[in-house]
């Protein structure tokens, strides 16, 4: 049964928080499954049918639509603490009001951010190297719409509401696959392929339209707790975090295009795309971890438990993914592209290896996101900062701008472990704007 927000304010107590996250994520699992299956269709789908120098350029136009929707996960983080926040307070009375405003001045951003793509669409065709400006515009209203989406999916993942959250996901995936399909079969080439992000957006967006209109016909009366309003700088900390585990992710495959080959940059686009399973293999069960984070931070609760658990689910997945991919690299290779690429067998382990890094690092720094401790954005920019330094002296050869990811994707994953250890230690969470929880100082007032 999915919670509604009457019900999800009544969070389980510490002991019971292992549980919880685990209910939570065997929930969300089979929408999961179903979205990244349709999702891995489409790309297998667009390896098999595009030739080379077509499906380059269609994995770094997407590539670049990820780096560009990076606001996107912003604006769904800031939407998912939010809502965590008001939940675990049970201050849930202002949210329809506040949902009508948000969803119009996105869309007004994401009109905007699509007429920006059109203008500077020439500018962006001969920087990315492009055959024509259609991808550059296609992307543009795929960024636009990427900006509405979070909307949906950060209450419903607030809320804890993973039967609806995962719908949007499953719908999304679900879109890419069938207009993808049908414009590669119509012959649309790479920019055919592009049209399907705009249809996954639109179609996670009217699954997400109809998950939160079940969960805001709850009417809840407030609580008279206080909530402590985030202000502008936490926002700006919240997306530099985001934005380092986007760079980290899809900096390398851009490098690679910029400065090698057509042919060279397709092997290697292959290679993130086979290694990168071990990515999204254990990443996803920090959906659960996130509003878990921000109800603990709130509630001044342990989050040791709920960390571990998902550690652990994320352990299974990656470490199915990579067994898969360096036992038996001739079998991921051939479904995705058939015999199009072969295996890169000597890359194939270190590119695994940083995949995994990175999902460890992705997965705790939602931990931090969730318990508000924003101070990492700092290192993290750093650590990417020297990254790009290091892949710009490392260009003439994939090999090297990899060992400068993997020597990236460790550095931040072990200083992300270390400032979590660092808040276990210290049983403090940082709040919003203050150093108690919110309910603690609520009950102290009422006092």
């Amino acid at each position: 049964m999915p919670q509604t927000l009457d019900n999800a304010a009544t969070a389980p107590p510490s002991p019971r928080a292992a549980l919880a996250v685990l209910r939570d994520n065997l929930t969300l699992i089979p929408f999961l499954v179903a979205g990244g299956a349709a999702t891995a269709g489409f790309q297998l789908l667009m390896a098999r049918v595009l030739p080379p120098a077509a499906y380059v350029e269609a994995f770094v136009m997407l590539a670049a639509i990820s780096l560009l929707a990076t606001p996107s996960n912003l604006i769904q983080t800031v939407i998912t603490r939010s809502t965590a926040h008001m939940v675990a307070l049970e201050q849930l009375g202002d949210l329809r009001a506040v949902t009508i405003i948000v969803a119009r001045r996105l869309a007004l951003a994401a009109l905007a951010l699509a007429l920006l793509f059109v203008a500077l669409a020439p500018v962006l065709q001969n920087t990315l190297r492009l055959t024509s400006v259609w991808p550059v515009i296609i992307g543009g209203f795929a960024a636009g719409l990427l900006l509405l989406e979070p909307l949906v999916r950060g209450i419903t993942q607030g809320a804890r509401d993973f039967v609806g959250h995962g719908s949007i996901l499953a719908a999304h995936g679900f879109a890419r696959l069938t207009v993808g399909a049908l414009a590669l079969g119509l012959g649309g080439g790479a920019t055919g392929a592009l049209l399907a992000s705009p249809a996954s957006a639109l179609g996670g967006i009217g699954a997400g339209v109809l998950a939160v209109r079940r969960l805001l016909r709850v009417r809840t009366a407030g609580t008279p707790a206080r909530i402590r309003q985030t202000n502008l700088w936490d926002h700006v900390r919240v997306g530099l975090i985001m934005a380092t585990m986007a760079a980290l992710l899809h900096l390398d495959g851009l490098m690679v295009r910029a400065f090698h080959p057509t042919v060279v940059a397709a092997d290697y686009a292959a290679l993130a795309v086979v290694a990168r399973t071990v990515f999204w293999g254990g990443v996803s069960a920090g959906i659960v971890l996130l509003p878990y984070g921000v109800r603990c931070a709130t509630r001044g609760e342990d989050f040791v438990r709920a960390y571990l658990v998902s550690m652990t689910l994320m352990a299974v997945g990656s470490g199915a993914a990579a067994i898969v991919v360096l036992g038996w690299p001739e079998f991921p290779y051939s479904v995705i592209f058939g015999d199009t690429y072969a295996p890169d067998t000597e890359l194939l382990p270190a590119y695994v290896a940083a995949a995994a890094m990175l999902a460890v690092a992705t997965m705790t720094a939602n931990l931090h996101v969730g318990a508000s401790n924003l101070r990492v954005w700092w290192p993290l920019t750093a650590i990417v900062i020297l990254v790009v330094i290091g892949m710009l002296i490392a260009r003439d050869s994939p090999a090297g701008i990899l060992a400068v990811v993997v020597a990236g994707d460790a550095v931040a994953m072990l200083y992300l472990i270390g400032e979590a250890i660092g808040l276990t230690r210290r049983r403090a969470f940082i709040t919003y704007g203050g150093a108690e929880p919110p309910l603690v100082e609520a009950e102290r007032d009422r006092a």
